[in-house]
């Protein structure tokens, strides 16, 4: 396996993955004609929720874009224009679409909240969209940050457009499209989770580099972004840690030009003059953070616990590179003000800690949730694994998936399937592209309803197909 990850890592690195492709920003009265064009391909409930409030704050979206950096009004404006049909990427923001559908309401469904006793919430999945220029690489804007921008309570996922023909990577980014919307939406939640976090370390041996209250304010800081990465391993499975890693493996080649490695520090973005501490957990230390939830999947049996633990283990090892974890950056606190953060701590003591943190998001019983843990709403179970692996193995014997499983399902299996053979990357990617093409079109958000015939003529010969 180490030397096939070290093959599909370099064949993500050879994408371009900050690049620029795709559809230019219109400019002007051009965006608005853009905007109109794609707003009868969405379906009736985006209408109302999303195209109206866009469409009233347009004007001002246009100024806000002419006088500084555009990519918000880009991102918000391209959820629609990209859906005219002769979009270049028509047809893969409808799988991206898919995906995201299915991620978001695996969280978010009714029936499941109600069998759980987990209060309800009415949210529509995040709109989705492809940036012309890929330099920020993946976000999201979370429903708060759009309400703020223009009254609409609709997440959205911006991609680079360079990712479209790679759905495989869409996989590692569960983090955005089933993880940060879907934190967001429950109320209280990541807040309860962040007051909580010092039960984590409650018994931990640590070192003398750093407190139990240092990493308490440290993970409590970076909660969002962890509890994204918890939620997407909850959708994908234990496949997301190695997809994850070999995506962001790729994404340190493209920025250094080095190859592909995780970082061993966490620092500030270069010009920022008040050094912020990058919100999300050390490179290194994330597949640790994947390793404690995956001891914590109570439906998964435990020989798949410990397999997928000692493959994510012999990743970090294979991408890591020194013995230290290197921490410096300000951190926001109350009243505007900026507590500095510097620390050098073994990397034993930070992936300990790491796991501590997987465990407990995955498992805490929360308010927010009326007592239950985000397991009892979704989880990776034995059911998932095999199906995950039903999908594997017909893609390693060159067959169709389509219908094997759902998205998450269908990323898993082909995350397994490029581990096992990296070089079957365009295969997959075809087989892959046909699934999620039949998904959105059964998508109960996305998907035209079928007429429901009195009467169904059959076919002259009645044969399954092998």
């Amino acid at each position: 396996m180490p030397d096939d990850f070290s093959t599909l890592c370099a064949m993500l690195a050879d994408i371009d993955l900050f690049g620029t492709a795709g559809e230019p920003f219109p400019k002007g009265s051009a965006l608005t004609k853009a905007v109109q064009a794609g707003a009868p391909f969405l379906p009736q409930t985006y209408a109302e929720a999303y195209t109206k409030p866009l469409e009233a704050d347009l004007r001002r979206l246009i100024s806000l874009a002419s006088r500084g950096d555009p990519t918000a009004a880009e991102t918000l404006t391209g959820a629609v224009y990209q859906h005219a049909p002769d979009s270049p990427n028509a047809a893969a923001l409808d799988r991206f679409l898919a995906v995201i559908s299915n991620m978001y309401r695996s969280f978010l469904d009714k029936d499941k909240r109600a069998s759980a006793g987990v209060s309800l919430v009415e949210a529509l999945p995040p709109l989705a969209m492809f940036q012309h220029d890929g330099g920020d690489g993946p976000f999201t804007l979370p429903v708060d940050d759009v309400q703020q921008l223009i009254g609409s309570k609709v997440g959205v996922v911006s991609m680079p457009a360079t990712y479209a023909p790679h759905p495989v990577i869409w996989a590692a980014l569960a983090h955005e499209t089933g993880g940060h919307d879907v934190t967001h939406a429950d109320a209280g939640l990541l807040t309860e989770l962040g007051n909580g976090i010092a039960a984590a370390f409650a018994g931990m041996a640590v070192d003398p580099s750093i407190s139990r209250d240092q990493l308490a304010q440290l993970w409590s800081y970076w909660i969002d972004e962890a509890s994204a990465d918890v939620y997407g391993l909850l959708n994908i499975g234990p496949a997301f840690a190695p997809n994850l890693a070999a995506f962001f493996a790729a994404l340190n080649a493209r920025a250094t030009g080095g190859p592909p490695s995780l970082r061993m520090d966490s620092g500030f973005q270069a010009n920022d003059p008040n050094q912020i501490l990058d919100p999300h957990p050390t490179d290194i230390v994330r597949l640790h953070l994947a390793i404690g939830v995956i001891e914590s999947l109570a439906g998964l049996a435990a020989d798949k616990r410990s397999s997928y633990v000692q493959m994510i283990e012999g990743i970090a090892a294979m991408l890591g590179n020194g013995s230290m974890v290197k921490i410096v950056g300000n951190i926001p606190i109350s009243d505007n003000q900026l507590q500095p953060f510097e620390a050098a701590v073994p990397l034993a003591v930070m992936q300990q800690a790491a796991r501590n943190v997987g465990g407990y998001i995955a498992t805490a019983r929360l308010n927010a949730l009326n007592g239950h843990s985000i397991q009892d709403i979704e989880t990776w179970d034995d059911n998932d694994e095999r199906v995950a692996q039903t999908i594997n193995t017909a893609l390693a014997a060159g067959k169709p998936v389509v219908s094997l499983g759902d998205d998450a399902q269908l990323l898993a299996g082909a995350t397994l399937a490029l581990l096992d053979q990296p070089g079957k990357y365009k295969a997959v990617t075809e087989a892959l592209n046909a699934a999620l093409d039949k998904s959105f079109q059964t998508d109960p958000i996305w998907g035209v309803p079928t007429a429901d015939a009195a009467y169904i003529r059959y076919a002259k010969k009645l044969a399954l197909r092998e």
